[in-house]
């Protein structure tokens, strides 16, 4: 069976800015090749183990709201499989595929509890929006992608190439589109030194704060942008966020200086070296992406969805928090990319699917 566990082997050397970075995160499409020959299979034994830890669960009372890893008894071979997945995120590429995860032995609650079950193996669960989901439901919803305060997964347009404000970010394929919709991935470290051997000029701006905004997600008294660098440096470890539409929504909220000449070039000249990054995955229902934010790029192809409202494009997603993962600025850890959405006030959910913009 094909191993995803780089991070036995891996390299890594000291970061620092304006030197090209050495980590393991830092692939090529040509070398990461075929996904087939980096995806984990999900065994029989590893979905038993699963169903069972989910059945337990659920008799001994827990919600999927309440599910942890103490709660969640994943036990055999399935165990160790998660802890490596964790170590490959942290240590090695920054992206692991599973593939086969039981979604036809189990009901939409089964599923949630089950996938947040493996979640809990990687970090801790975040909110998502101002309705305090801790489950994500990538689907389109008929949002305009231009609108300034839609998010991009309740809509079925092409999105910019961005990280999530989180940790790690889980994808778990339950149907797909018509036609497109095609994951893609991209390794900021690659983007990162690509970009300092043409541009460094350019580089070093994207080191410096850019303003963002947080798309509506504001609780009282709160800014309805922050700022961050694009390239961080923390500690002898390279991180990055991404040059997603949170920069160019947050263009004319108040307080939020135009972008200047250099800024507005670096970062067309980043966002076409994405481009040029970029690795499509054909998502699969089954199929499970999780994607360490810090050291990886991700969007998705455009698509065409199915009529019917049953069998439209859904994917689940997870936000996960995890302060042993790289060391990032602590304005970060702290701020909005280290704690996602928090809603004041409002109670954590997980809700089984939406039918309307959140």
């Amino acid at each position: 069976m094909p191993d995803f566990r780089t991070f036995k082997s891996a390299k890594r050397l000291p970061a620092q800015p304006m030197s090209p970075v050495i980590d393991p995160a830092g692939w090529a499409p040509h070398s990461l090749g075929d996904v087939e020959n980096w995806s984990y299979h999900i065994t029989e034994s590893d979905a038993d183990a699963l169903v069972d830890a989910t059945g337990q669960l659920r008799e001994n009372g827990f919600t999927p709201e309440e599910v942890n890893k103490q709660n969640f008894l994943l036990k055999g071979s399935f165990r160790d499989v998660m802890n490596d997945v964790r170590q490959e995120l942290r240590n090695g590429r920054g992206l692991v595929m599973l593939r086969n995860f039981p979604i036809d032995r189990l009901d939409r609650e089964g599923i949630a509890i089950a996938y947040l079950g493996m979640g809990t193996f990687l970090g801790q669960q975040m909110s998502q929006n101002m309705k305090g989901h801790l489950l994500g439901h990538v689907k389109d919803l008929g949002g305009d992608y231009a609108d300034p305060t839609t998010r991009g997964y309740l809509t079925k347009q092409e999105m910019r190439c961005h990280a999530d404000p989180c940790d790690y970010v889980g994808l778990l394929c339950l149907q797909t589109s018509k036609s497109g919709g095609a994951s893609c991935v991209a390794s900021s470290v690659s983007v990162h030194n690509i970009m300092l051997e043409r541009r460094p000029d350019l580089v070093a701006v994207l080191n410096q704060d850019f303003y963002r905004s947080r798309k509506g997600d504001v609780n009282p008294g709160q800014e309805p942008w922050y700022t961050q660098p694009i390239f961080s440096f923390a500690e002898g470890y390279f991180s990055a966020t991404g040059a997603g539409s949170a920069i160019d929504k947050a263009s004319g909220l108040p307080g939020v200086p135009p972008l200047t000449p250099l800024q507005q070039e670096a970062i067309k000249v980043y966002r076409e070296i994405c481009e040029e990054c970029l690795t499509d995955i054909p998502f699969k229902p089954g199929d499970v992406q999780f994607l360490n934010n810090y050291v990886a790029l991700h969007t998705r192809r455009d698509y065409e969805d199915w009529p019917e409202p049953e069998r439209k494009r859904h994917l689940l997603r997870l936000w996960l928090s995890d302060p042993d993962n790289r060391p990032i600025p602590r304005a970060q850890r702290e701020g909005y990319r280290g704690r996602g959405v928090l809603p004041a006030g409002v109670a954590l959910t997980v809700p089984l699917d939406v039918h309307q913009l959140a």
